[in-house]
């Protein structure tokens, strides 16, 4: 079974995921930069409907971060527990997710 890891972290701690990633035989993954904003942060917010006010009060109060991701083929539980534990202390999210299919067309 192949499981699709995301884990989600602040621009700082990017090069501790990726090292804890090596060293759990991790040999591929890819990124994604993105600006969110937390439950606790949004919760607050109440926005009209117009979708430039919605996209400026996300631009200037949403925070930056990173999504890696990576595709492992069997049990997702080893390298989430390695991931846990070289991110102690630090703000995450890791989510796994089942992948069906995966079709790779080379040149």
């Amino acid at each position: 079974m192949k499981t699709l890891v995301k884990i989600f972290v602040d621009h700082e701690h990017l090069g501790r995921v990726i090292n804890t990633l090596t060293e759990l035989g991790i040999t591929g993954f890819y990124l994604y930069e993105y600006r969110g904003m937390s439950p606790k942060a949004w919760k607050n917010f109440l926005l009209n409907e117009d979708p430039e006010m919605t996209i400026e009060a996300v631009r200037h109060h949403a925070e930056s971060g990173v999504l890696v991701n990576t595709v492992i083929d069997g049990e997702c539980e080893p390298i989430i527990r390695g991931l846990e534990q070289a991110l102690k202390g630090i703000r995450y999210t890791i989510m796994g997710q089942r992948v069906t299919v995966v079709k790779v067309r080379g040149d």
